[in-house]
């Protein structure tokens, strides 16, 4: 059995994919194992589970809006 060291890495990207990501670390010579988005834009996703959802209250989506904007 091959042992590799573990290295965490935070990487914040403004748009794209986990691809991209992926594609980023391949880049440098390594290899992304495991992605978790955390936000979207000025959202924090909070302890909402993979699959589910939840409405926005006014608030976040105000903020939807003023992160959109050009």
């Amino acid at each position: 059995m091959v042992r590799r060291d573990e290295r965490e890495i935070e990487i914040t990207i403004r748009e794209g994919r986990k691809r991209q990501v992926r594609r980023m670390a391949e880049a440098i010579g390594n290899e992304a194992e495991a992605l978790t988005r955390i936000r979207i834009g000025p959202l924090g996703l909070g302890d909402l589970r993979h699959g589910d959802a939840r409405r926005l209250d006014e608030s976040e989506v105000s903020a939807l809006w003023e992160d959109s904007a050009p």
